[in-house]
């Protein structure tokens, strides 16, 4: 379980307020309806974090969420009492109904550090998707995308915390350390610091493709996403 997520789920939404998350939901919206050929309106949002996503398509769709965070999920659950939210594992979920959408967005399917546990994530897909139904993966980033040595920073200033984020990712092997410094500085306690590896694997465009056609989907990328280069999108057949 990713640190920063336990940690400071209570402060998410502000660190990522200048997300468009309602221009992201909008344009999501076309691309489902392009490419869905299903009849249904179910929609699973997985690794839904917070359910700003949910919070923007729930009036368009019968959504869920579904998340491994217990921490982002009460915060989900706070902003969208009506909704139906799950805890789990992606590689592991046993929802016992289908879907005609399953997002996977904000790199959250990088989380997955090995092959294995992509291909059991996108049966897991397969498995609770209906036919002619979509699934839409927005990767961090693929071998082709990579790029070494990347730096970020992100800092929230509110009246009683003040927090800092900044990091320079890493590569070893088919593993990219994100490598996220924190400090936080509240009046209470101080300034704490603490590291968050964030480890999150490297899998080429190929292999996607691949492991979604083993799966029973007809592939196409999606240029560009939202806050990433592309979206992979899978047509149940």
């Amino acid at each position: 379980m990713n640190d920063f997520y336990s940690r400071l789920a209570r402060y998410y939404d502000q660190m990522y307020a200048h997300i468009d998350y309602r221009g992201a939901a909008d344009r999501l919206h076309e691309i489902i309806q392009k490419h869905k050929q299903s009849l249904g309106n179910k929609l699973l949002d997985v690794a839904c974090g917070t359910g700003t996503h949910i919070m923007y398509l729930k009036d368009r769709y019968q959504a869920m969420g579904f998340d491994i965070s217990e921490e982002m999920l009460a915060i989900a659950r706070n902003k969208c009492p009506s909704i139906t939210f799950m805890q789990g594992n992606m590689i592991s979920m046993e929802l016992n109904q289908t879907f005609d959408v399953i997002t996977c967005l904000f790199g959250s399917i990088t989380y997955l550090t090995t092959e294995d546990e992509l291909r059991l994530a996108l049966q897991s897909f397969s498995k609770h998707i209906a036919t002619g139904g979509v699934v839409i993966i927005e990767p961090l980033f693929t071998e082709e995308t990579y790029r070494e040595k990347g730096m970020g920073l992100n800092c929230l200033n509110l009246p009683d915390i003040k927090i800092a984020r900044s990091n320079v990712s890493r590569r070893e092997g088919n593993i990219v350390y994100l490598d996220f410094h924190f400090l936080i500085s509240t009046r209470e306690h101080g300034t704490a610091h603490f590291i968050d590896p964030s480890p999150m694997g490297v899998f080429s465009l190929d292999t996607f493709k691949n492991f979604m056609e083993e799966n029973g989907f007809l592939v196409k990328i999606i240029e560009p996403g939202f806050d990433k280069e592309f979206l992979i999108l899978g047509i149940k057949e």
